[in-house]
């Protein structure tokens, strides 16, 4: 069974059955209507590529046991970029995924927290049953996650739409008389903007083996992996050493990565940002906007397809966006904002994620400076928030994960705990992973040609 990250059952109420309905209606209208669009669409089998081309993941796998040929097309290549193109790139994003810090040892969970536009909360779930432990997640690029297990050394590719996971070969060894040092790796992902293949950019800290050598700080080694060579390559070192932080949310730009760094392990805030770009494989230092930088707390986001800089400082948010020529535009400032404790990331293209002292999840429009509760408490440390849609693209050839695939054999199927989140409530219980549905899609598509 196909792990969805779209609408789950909620076993505890019936009162969001209505809400998902209505939106299934919706979606089966816009599939109707596509029916009658002018064009050239020559054949019945056009217009069928064409209705599917804008569909919901979770219909097309399902859609893909109808009849072989919709499985021929659902799996083709030609159909999941058209897919991208049609729904991937043309919807608004309705999910944030939400990841928790959930133990003192830095256990993490992948939760995921359905929004409409009020928004509202449609569904609140924990992943346990999966084939890797304590992930860091980056992304998603065209539906697909880069996943770092800073515990057990591991990386991969996932796109859990499919139930497909990629795990990447391990990053060259270091030069003789080196390691690499404990401290987490910068990482970016996206898709490189010239030759298409998802690259990964992985930035490590060196030590010297021997104990008492040990003391100075050394530059950031670089590498590159290239999806289409499944390989890593050492691009070169930085001309000195920086202590990176890796975004709380997904940060590419036009095939350019950006971290906050500082010069000194111990900086206390960030002084400057450090880009990465793909294409031309250029490593640049960008100096922050000029302002007092004495007990802030920042982060990086994406303002109207803009790098934006949030801080937080002494109750008030304070947001500059980074122009084209590489200088910083002050855009807003609002406050006070005793409740807040600080910024975290975006959501969809033109709003900011915040943090509560009490650890309830903000949303914040700059436009209008409008403040809502998410109606999300996270239960601990929040490390990251991700703006999510469902894509076909396959990352392992279309063979899911063996390691995954065997699970779910033994397990029957992939199971979601999900806690009902009540004030008496003091037991999980596991319920099947599925997502709401009543069998009218393909009752529906396929009626149209009767």
């Amino acid at each position: 069974m196909a792990l969805s990250l779209s609408r789950y059952v909620w076993p505890y109420g019936q009162s969001l059955a209505p809400l998902l309905k209505e939106r299934s209606q919706k979606e089966r209208e816009m599939s109707i209507e596509m029916t009658t669009m002018p064009g050239n669409l020559s054949s019945t089998e056009d217009v069928v590529i064409e209705i599917l081309s804008r569909l919901p993941v979770k219909n097309l796998l399902r859609c893909k046991c109808v009849c072989k040929s919709w499985h021929a097309i659902i799996t083709s290549p030609h159909f999941i970029s058209k897919h991208l193109r049609n729904y991937y790139d043309k919807s608004d994003s309705d999910c944030l995924l939400v990841q928790n810090c959930v133990s003192q040892a830095g256990e993490l969970a992948s939760l995921e927290l359905l929004l409409d536009e009020t928004p509202r909360v449609l569904s609140y779930d924990s992943f346990h049953m999966m084939p890797f432990h304590s992930p860091f997640l980056c992304g998603p690029c065209d539906g697909i996650f880069y996943m770092y297990g800073y515990f057990y050394d591991f990386r991969a590719l996932w796109n859990p739409a499919i139930n497909e996971l990629r795990y990447l070969p391990p990053i060259p060894n270091p030069p003789s008389s080196f390691s690499y040092s404990p401290q987490y790796d910068a990482y970016g992902f996206g898709l490189h903007p010239v030759t298409k293949d998802f690259e990964v950019v992985v930035l490590k800290d060196l030590w010297r083996e021997k104990e008492e050598e040990r003391g100075g700080t050394y530059p950031l080694r670089v590498f590159v992996y290239s999806s289409s060579t499944d390989s890593w390559r050492h691009w070169g070192d930085l001309s000195r050493y920086y202590h990176l932080q890796n975004n709380k949310c997904y940060i590419c730009m036009d095939g350019v990565f950006f971290w906050l760094g500082s010069y000194e392990i111990s900086g206390i805030s960030p002084e400057v940002i450090i880009s990465f770009d793909m294409a031309t494989e250029i490593c640049q230092e960008i100096q922050q906007p000029d302002y007092c930088r004495s007990n802030d707390s920042k982060s990086l986001a994406t303002y109207h397809d803009s790098l934006a800089l949030v801080v937080l400082q002494e109750m008030f948010l304070h947001m500059w966006t980074l122009s084209e020529g590489y200088c910083w535009i002050k855009k807003v400032s609002i406050g006070p904002l005793p409740q807040i404790s600080r910024p975290i990331g975006h959501w969809k293209s033109n709003k900011l994620i915040l943090v509560s002292v009490s650890g309830e999840l903000i949303l914040c429009d700059p436009s209008t400076q409008e403040i809502s509760d998410l109606e999300f408490i996270g239960c601990s440390q929040c490390v990251g928030v991700f703006d999510y849609k469902e894509s076909l693209v396959l990352v392992n050839n279309g063979n899911g994960c063996a390691k995954h695939n065997q699970k779910a054999d033994t397990e029957s199927n992939f199971l979601i705990s999900t806690s009902s989140f009540t004030p008496n409530a003091s037991n999980e219980e596991c319920v099947l992973m599925e997502s709401y549905y009543d069998g009218s899609y393909e009752e529906s598509i396929a009626s149209l040609f009767d």
